[in-house]
C-alpha cells in the first residue's frame, strides 16, 4: 500500500451523546496503517455523557480528548486544529458517520498541492428518521450537479490542508452557522482549490421533529445573512446553495409582506385583495417548484420522503424569513456578532 500523509480528525462535541459513539467508531475504522492517524475530540462543555463516551472510545482507538474554549463551534474546531499533529486536518461533526473508505478517497485529492480543502458527500438512508431523510435527499439532489472543483465545502465531513488553514487564519469564531462558507470563500480568495469528492460518502443525522428542524433552519438562515454581510458578492449563493435555493426565502418574505400590507389596507377600509392574490401566487409558485424537485428526487433516489419537499421546505422558508427579521433587528440595534445568535445546541435528553 502507498503511504499517505498523517491525518488528524477533529470532532467538536457539545451534548452529542446520542450519536457520538457511532461517529467515533466510523472514524476509527478509517485507519488502515498507511500513515499516522489521530482523532481529537474537543469537548466544549457537554452536560451529557459525551466525555465519558469519548474516553471509553479512546481505549480502543488513537483518541485524545481536549477541553474546548466554550465560545461556539468554530472556536472548538480551531482549538482542535491547533492541537493537530499532522498536515491533513479532517473535521467531522458529532452526528456524522463516515462510510468505509471515506478518508482514503478524500486524502487522495490532496495529491494536487493546490488543493486546500476536500468535502465528502452526505447520502440519504431509508433507515433514517423522517427529517434526516428529507434533509439528506435535498442535499443529494444538489450534489448531483457537483463534480471536481467547487466554490464551497461544508464542514462536517471535510478535510483541509493544515498550512492552508493557517494561511487564512483558521475559522471566524464570531460566526455560528456559515463559518464554513466564510472559510471556503477565504481559502478560494487565497488561491486554494476546493474539491468535492463524490465517492467519499457519509451519513448525517440531522435534528428531528418540527421543532428541531425549524430551529436548525432558522440558524442556517441567520448564519447565511452573517456570511452575506461579510461577503456581499455571495448574495446569490454558491455551488452547494445555488440561486434557486437562495431566492426562496426572499420570495417567501415578499409573500409575508403582501399579507401584512393586505391586512393594513383592510384595516384602513381599502381592499387588500390584490396583495392577497400576489401572496397566494408566490406561495403557489414556491410549492410547485418544490413539488417538481420532490418528484425528481423520489424518482432518482427511490425514497418517498422527498414528496414532502413542498410542505417541509415552505416551512423552511418561513424559518428563514423569521431569521431575516431577527438579523435585521440585531443589526439596527448594533448588536455584536455571536455564534449563539444562529447556532442553538441540541437539548440534553431528560
Amino acid at each position: 500500500m502507498t503511504a499517505r500523509p498523517g491525518v488528524s480528525v477533529v470532532v467538536p462535541v457539545f451534548n452529542g451523546a446520542e450519536t457520538l459513539g457511532d461517529t467515533l467508531a466510523s472514524i476509527a475504522a478509517q485507519a488502515d496503517g498507511r500513515g499516522p492517524f489521530e482523532i481529537l475530540v474537543v469537548d466544549d462543555g457537554s452536560r451529557d455523557r459525551s466525555r465519558a463516551i469519548a474516553r471509553d472510545a479512546a481505549s480502543r482507538a488513537p483518541i485524545r480528548v481536549v477541553d474546548g474554549p466554550r465560545r461556539g463551534a468554530a472556536a472548538a474546531v480551531n482549538c482542535g486544529v491547533r492541537e493537530a499533529r499532522y498536515p491533513i486536518v479532517a473535521q467531522v461533526d458529532q452526528d456524522v458517520a463516515l462510510d468505509e473508505g471515506w478518508l482514503e478517497r478524500v486524502v487522495a485529492c490532496f495529491d494536487d498541492q493546490a488543493v486546500g480543502a476536500v468535502q465528502g458527500r452526505y447520502t440519504a438512508r431509508r433507515s433514517d428518521a423522517f427529517f434526516s431523510r428529507v434533509m439528506a435527499l435535498d442535499l443529494e439532489q444538489r450534489y448531483e450537479r457537483l463534480s471536481g472543483d467547487v466554490n464551497h465545502v461544508c464542514t462536517g465531513n471535510t478535510a483541509y490542508r493544515a498550512d492552508a488553514l493557517a494561511a487564512v487564519g483558521l475559522l471566524n469564531e464570531s460566526l455560528g452557522y456559515g463559518y464554513d462558507n466564510d472559510l471556503s470563500y477565504r481559502l478560494a480568495a487565497a488561491g486554494y482549490r476546493l474539491r468535492f469528492c463524490r465517492d467519499a460518502r457519509s451519513r448525517h443525522r440531522w435534528r428531528e421533529g418540527w421543532s428541531g428542524y425549524l430551529t436548525q433552519q432558522y440558524g442556517f438562515g441567520y448564519g447565511r445573512l452573517d456570511v452575506v454581510a461579510a461577503h456581499p458578492a455571495r448574495f446569490a449563493g454558491d455551488d452547494v446553495s445555488p440561486l434557486s435555493m437562495m431566492s426562496h426565502p426572499v420570495l417567501a418574505a415578499t409573500a409575508v409582506a403582501c399579507v401584512l400590507i393586505s391586512m393594513t389596507s383592510t384595516w384602513r377600509g381599502v381592499s387588500g385583495a390584490p396583495f392577497v392574490w400576489a401572496a397566494g401566487l408566490i406561495v403557489l409558485g414556491l410549492a410547485v417548484e418544490r413539488a417538481v424537485a420532490g418528484v425528481r428526487a423520489w424518482r432518482r433516489f427511490g425514497d418517498p420522503a422527498a414528496l414532502a419537499f413542498p410542505v417541509v421546505h415552505l416551512a423552511r422558508d418561513l424559518a428563514w424569513v423569521a431569521a431575516m427579521a431577527a438579523w435585521s433587528t440585531r443589526r439596527l440595534l448594533r448588536r455584536p456578532l455571536t455564534p449563539s445568535a444562529s447556532m442553538t445546541p441540541r437539548a440534553v435528553p431528560e
